[in-house]
């Protein structure tokens, strides 16, 4: 196969059984949630639609499959859907999100908001494995739980947000504005198997810098900070200093491929998620570097040296902890305006780490003006309490891999959001299913065997939201 797509080892039992019946079903549905494009879009963005007119479509989309799936169904003010089963003081909390990030869909070879399946077993769609395909493997495997009678004795709530990709500003208006409260446990198909128990804190930043390019127009490249930016485009007046070292800087640098059409220069690289950037070819710090070497500005080249590792090596800024090996820094977009040339970064670091400190190391090892855009702290659960536990054992005891451990990782989740809550699944180890990338898959397989993982893990939780004890 062409992607890392084989299916995985998994065992016959009693929960492969109980989702059986709901796999065409659940396989329709993601691909109708697939065709909806629910991409941030301001620019439709109301009171009632808090995140534009498709994150809103997708979000109503699951509230009428809650409510013909048999859940109590809330809109929340549109930032989420909520979809409720049983009663109780405790709370058992799933989170996952309709929102997806923006697409090329010249870079795609397949359309990107039409569930493709290809070889029978790779299923190619915006969102097929981030988020809405884990989202609905673990909405089916409760469904099946539901209709056996096996939940009950606590309050599930299914939450389905609107804006993780841009902020959480969905799952903060849940919890902050309307005072929900916060679970007793929580979990996040939107992420790593066997589990995730700690999360890098995520910040944003821009550093801008005073530099005149000749040549050069205005230009704003980039969709998302957290995303590395893989084309970059930009008009020149002149481009005889630009032809004369365009081929020598491509000799030199591979991995990166560049065009000179009239007077516009493209450099393409590779995307991939933000928080792994050395998986990703910046093409927008190549492009500076390219610059700042055609025209003799040294600065332009210093910015690309500190950045395209991708870890802050060169400006002492790779913070580490006994949890995380290294932080990232993703440069999602570079705009020029005005003889200043600034650069917006998205950073995770270790969660012991305050952001203000790196920042700071920012602004002292980079001499760049250098402003807080916001973001997020991170987490470290016990990764021996009994609800990791309880997921790690589900895990194990569907796919047989007893030496899965629970993960650290520089992924974002709503976990963070919430309290009492990790990521679990869907992305088995060692694969890629290129989130955030040009032509994002989910191996058909992958989603059929997560609902069988989430359908045995969510029972057990269920036992022990009940009576107190991990079931053996």
């Amino acid at each position: 196969m062409k992607e890392n797509a084989l299916p995985v080892n998994i065992n016959e039992t009693e929960f492969s059984k109980l989702v059986e019946p709901y796999k065409k079903e659940a396989l329709k549905t993601l691909e109708e949630f697939i065709s909806i494009p629910s991409v941030l879009d301001p620019s439709s963005s109301t009171e009632e639609m808090p995140f534009g007119k498709e994150v809103e479509k997708s979000l109503l989309y699951v509230a009428r499959l809650g409510e013909r799936l048999g859940f109590k169904v809330d809109r929340c003010d549109n930032y989420v859907t909520e979809l409720t089963y049983g009663e109780g003081e405790k709370i058992f909390d799933i989170y996952a999100h309709c929102d997806v990030v923006p697409v090329k869909k010249e870079n795609w070879i397949h359309d990107p908001f039409k569930l493709t399946i290809e070889e029978g077993n790779i299923m190619y769609g915006r969102g097929t494995s981030d988020d809405k395909g884990p989202g609905l493997a673990c909405l089916f495997a409760v469904k099946a739980l539901m209709d056996k009678g096996y939940l009950g004795g606590y309050k599930m709530r299914f939450i389905f947000g609107g804006n993780e990709e841009n902020g959480s500003l969905c799952l903060k208006h849940y919890f902050e504005d309307m005072k929900k409260d916060y679970p007793t446990l929580g979990i996040s198909p939107d992420a790593d198997y066997p589990l995730i128990y700690a999360e890098k804190s995520i910040y944003s930043y821009s550093a801008s810098y005073s530099i005149e390019i000749p040549d050069i127009e205005d230009f704003d490249l980039g969709d998302a900070l957290n995303i590395v930016l893989a084309k970059a485009s930009v008009s020149l007046s002149n481009t005889e200093k630009v032809k004369a070292h365009l081929n020598d800087y491509l000799n030199q640098h591979p991995e990166v491929k560049a065009t000179l059409e009239e007077n516009v220069l493209t450099f393409k690289g590779k995307p991939c998620h933000g928080s792994i950037p050395w998986n990703g070819i910046n093409a927008g710090l190549h492009l500076l570097n390219f610059l700042g070497e055609s025209y003799g500005i040294d600065e332009l080249t210093t910015i690309y040296n500190q950045y395209h590792d991708g870890m802050g090596n060169n400006f002492n800024g790779n913070f580490k902890s006994d949890d995380f090996d290294c932080s990232s820094y993703n440069v999602g977009r570079i705009s020029y305006s005005d003889k200043k040339l600034t650069i917006f970064v998205n950073v995770r670091f270790p969660s012991n780490f305050e952001g203000d400190v790196v920042l700071d190391n920012v602004r002292k090892n980079t001499h760049a003006v250098v402003e807080s855009l916001g973001g997020s702290d991170g987490f470290i659960s016990d990764p021996k309490s009994d609800f990791v536990n309880i997921l790690l054992n589900a895990y194990k005891s569907e796919t047989g891999d007893y030496e899965a451990k629970p993960l650290a990782i520089g992924g974002g989740t709503y976990a963070r959001e919430s309290r009492n809550s990790v990521a679990f699944g869907s992305q088995f180890p060692n694969r890629d299913y290129r989130m955030h990338g040009d032509d994002e898959f989910f191996p058909l397989s992958d989603f059929y065997d997560s609902m069988q993982i989430y359908a045995h893990a969510i029972y057990d939780i269920s036992v022990y939201l009940r009576d107190g004890k991990i079931k053996n």
